[in-house]
């Protein structure tokens, strides 16, 4: 019986306590961010998450130059600079093609969360859409339209692999991006809601 309770104390402080030390690293940093600037510039504002604020403004003002053509330009040589430098190169294209992967609302997003039989067959996994495969490239698999997948692993989801199968071997879920991470994150303890699952339609999924 002490068990018992005891861990479902554990259960509720440990998730508590975690997301409160990582909002409070969050804070901080962006606090610290206020030592950059010259201190005429502060205007004696001094309150725990201006920092944060400042941080946000940042990224809001630099996504506003970079979006136009004239920053896209200077993105371009900035990164072809950093292309050159050996040791950086793979750690920030790496980091970036991840990011692009996440966050773009683009083509290379996510379409949506299927099921695919992973790692071999009668083995099941949620995998992410990418897109079609060249018709090229598949018809040197198979006659059939096929998909790009991918497939977190856990508990890291910004990792993992990337597989070609056939359309009609992908089953379409109701289950969105977030809970498919949400599921190899938290090794598959957090179920996703499937629903009612059937086989995907190309004319959804490769647009």
């Amino acid at each position: 019986m002490f068990k018992k309770y005891f861990s479902a104390g554990l259960l509720f402080w440990i998730p508590l306590a975690i997301t409160v030390w990582i909002l409070n690293m969050i804070v901080d940093f962006g606090d610290h961010l206020l030592n950059l600037l010259p201190p005429s510039w502060r205007l004696g504002i001094n309150f725990p998450g201006f920092g944060l604020i400042l941080g946000f403004c940042l990224i809001l003002a630099t996504g506003l130059v970079v979006a136009n053509i004239l920053g896209q330009k200077l993105v371009h040589l900035w990164e072809s600079l950093l292309d050159k430098i050996p040791v950086v190169r793979p750690i920030y294209s790496g980091v970036k093609q991840i990011a692009n992967t996440l966050l773009s609302q683009q083509e290379r997003s996510f379409e949506k969360a299927v099921l695919i039989q992973f790692p071999q067959s009668g083995q099941w996994t949620v995998g992410l859409i990418v897109k079609k495969v060249d018709s090229n490239l598949a018809s040197l698999m198979t006659d059939e339209p096929m998909l790009t997948v991918f497939v977190p692993t856990a508990p890291n989801p910004t990792s993992g692999y990337v597989v070609m199968v056939r359309a009609s071997d992908v089953k379409e879920t109701n289950i969105s991006v977030d809970e498919a991470f949400k599921f190899h994150v938290s090794l598959g303890v957090v179920p996703p809601n499937l629903g009612n699952s059937q086989k995907v339609s190309l004319e959804k999924s490769t647009k």
